[in-house]
């Protein structure tokens, strides 16, 4: 093998089902490339899946049996468009080389009996190829990765102004949105999907964050201030909860969705009825929906001295990585992009905050998959934290994106 190939560390996959075919071909080029073979089609999709990252290079003999070449081509073509192909027919099976071209997307095609000099040439400029393939790539990676960025941040920053109004009408906003920003999953904003953002244009992005934005005022709007009722000194707790529960039984039913409540006798706080029931509406909304299986949630009413806990958990396996960053969607494109705010929390930390307590989202066992939250029993207890905007405390919230921005240049120099 000749180390002095810039692309050393990769290989050429020659797939044939002629076992004479495979040794010849190593036994000729083996000097001058990395050399892997396979028998057949499908032992050359198999190699394939495992160790894509490896091949730089496709050469495959057309007739194979069930897998022809063509197909295998054109699977590559569709799952690893990086792996330059190149398809070795007959002189009399020129009609499948045009098909290569049309269905497999061909870099070339060569006829048997194989050239060793045109097939030297041929797999020196395939690998020049793949070369201009993979550094095209990775650089609009890094593109799109800079403008995914920008992206969250302004989303932050829209989020950020919002809550900064809602202060006047919802005690401890900047608080709820602190913690909301310190529990979102900072690792998943990496994997939004380029081609996602690849087939918008400037103006298109523009529309759709500023519409997202709207909605997402509004609909912070619809679930907390407008909700309010009023402070009352003697709320029962269980009773509210209970409420909800039925009010929402007939949706609970038809989503095959069991809700236990346990509350160890009757408590009593001082609080905005209107506003809590709509924070266990949402809590419960929001772990429901996101299981798509039939599930059981237990809501347990604990009382822990000047507080009373609302733990809201789901019979079922911890929250995967999608689960969990659509509570957080608000900041986070994912998957489909922009996912909006159906399963978002943001309401559900503001709420709690006004209230006066604090929420905390669990997504292992054993104490999750859960929602908790916990509230004080007196509006004077709600009333002792009220933080406002200062420079440390715009730092938290930003700090998270520093981590993300560290962690992204790190996983665009891999």
């Amino acid at each position: 093998m000749n180390n002095m190939l810039p692309t050393d560390q990769k290989v050429v996959l020659y797939v044939d089902d002629e076992t004479t075919a495979l040794k010849y071909f190593e036994q000729l080029f083996g000097d001058d490339f990395q050399i892997e073979t396979a028998a057949n089609g499908e032992d050359g999709w198999t190699f394939i899946e495992q160790h894509a990252e490896r091949i730089a290079v496709l050469v495959t003999d057309q007739r194979m049996g069930e897998v022809s070449g063509v197909d295998l081509m054109e699977r590559v073509q569709h799952r690893y468009p990086q792996i330059v192909r190149i398809l070795v027919t007959a002189y009399t099976q020129l009609d499948y080389a045009v098909q290569a071209v049309n269905e497999g997307g061909a870099f070339r095609y060569l006829t048997k009996p194989i050239d060793e000099g045109e097939m030297i040439g041929t797999l020196k400029r395939a690998f020049d190829f793949h070369d201009l393939i993979v550094q095209r790539e990775k650089l609009l990676k890094e593109k799109l990765s800079v403008f995914h960025r920008l992206i969250v941040m302004d989303r932050v920053r829209g989020l950020a102004t919002a809550v900064t109004a809602f202060g006047s009408q919802l005690r401890d906003s900047w608080g709820a949105f602190e913690s909301y920003m310190q529990q979102s999953p900072i690792e998943h904003r990496l994997k939004v999907q380029m081609a996602d953002l690849a087939e918008l244009n400037v103006a298109a992005i523009a529309k759709n964050e500023a519409l997202q934005m709207v909605t997402t005022v509004d609909q912070l709007l619809q679930e907390t201030t407008l909700c309010s009722s009023g402070w009352q000194e003697s709320v029962d707790l269980v009773q509210a909860i209970q409420t909800v529960a039925e009010r929402s039984a007939r949706e609970m039913f038809d989503d095959d969705l069991d809700l236990a409540v346990v509350a160890d006798g009757t408590f009593c706080i001082e609080s905005d009825p209107g506003m809590l029931q709509k924070l266990v509406e949402i809590m419960i909304r929001r772990m429901a929906d996101v299981q798509d299986q039939p599930t059981k949630l237990t809501l347990t009413v604990t009382p822990r001295g000047d507080e009373v806990a609302l733990d809201l958990k789901g019979m079922f396996r911890s929250l995967d990585e999608d689960q969990l960053a659509s509570f957080f969607s608000a900041v986070i494109p994912i998957r489909q992009w922009p996912i909006g705010m159906d399963m978002d929390l943001m309401s559900t930390f503001l709420l709690t905050h006004h209230l006066g307590g604090r929420v905390r989202i669990e997504p292992h066992p054993p104490s999750g998959p859960a929602i908790r939250v916990t509230l004080p029993r007196t509006r004077a207890q709600a009333l002792t934290e009220d933080r406002r905007i200062t420079a440390e405390s715009f730092d938290k919230v930003y700090r998270s994106l520093e981590t993300w921005i560290d962690e992204s240049s790190e996983l665009m120099q891999r």
